[in-house]
């Protein structure tokens, strides 16, 4: 199903691109309508939501089924990564949240809305920021990312 599923998350990232510019709350499609117009199953949809759209990685998404039902996809804002950067001067505790893959890449996203990035720097970045996750140690794994975003968004804004 890769090759599948790679066109249908293609296919979803661009509408967000596309309608969610000028706008923070998420894109509404409809489940059968985008299966038919990108000629697969409903299922397949589900599949591919659920896998590549999920909260670890930076996207909310609602579904309703039946007739009149829909899919709402929004992406958890950038924000959240850069206050969780200001977390990291103050102790750790048990409810501070770990960075995850997902929040870097919403982050490189949003990075690439803003014309801030290319598509090929975000995937370059995306590459740097999964070597740094390896990291077994969360405070030094965090430190490393925390610092390596913001040498990104200081170069990405000087431009």
């Amino acid at each position: 199903m890769g090759i599948l599923a790679d066109r249908i998350e293609k296919f979803i990232l661009a509408k967000l691109l596309e309608e969610q510019a000028d706008r923070e709350d998420g894109i509404v499609l409809r489940r059968n309508e985008l299966a038919d117009e990108l000629n697969c199953a409903p299922s397949q949809i589900s599949y591919v939501l659920s896998t590549r759209f999920s909260n670890d990685r930076g996207f909310i998404v609602e579904s309703r089924r039946g007739l009149g039902g829909f899919i709402s996809i929004t992406r958890i804002p950038v924000k959240a990564l850069l206050e969780a950067s200001k977390q990291e001067e103050k102790k750790e505790t048990a409810t501070d949240k770990p960075l995850t893959m997902g929040m870097i890449d919403n982050s490189l996203f949003e990075l690439m809305q803003q014309k801030f990035l290319r598509k090929r720097e975000a995937a370059l970045l995306h590459e740097a920021f999964a070597i740094l996750m390896e990291e077994p140690d969360r405070k030094t794994r965090e430190a490393k990312v925390r610092r390596l975003f913001e040498q990104v968004v200081s170069m990405v804004k000087e431009v």
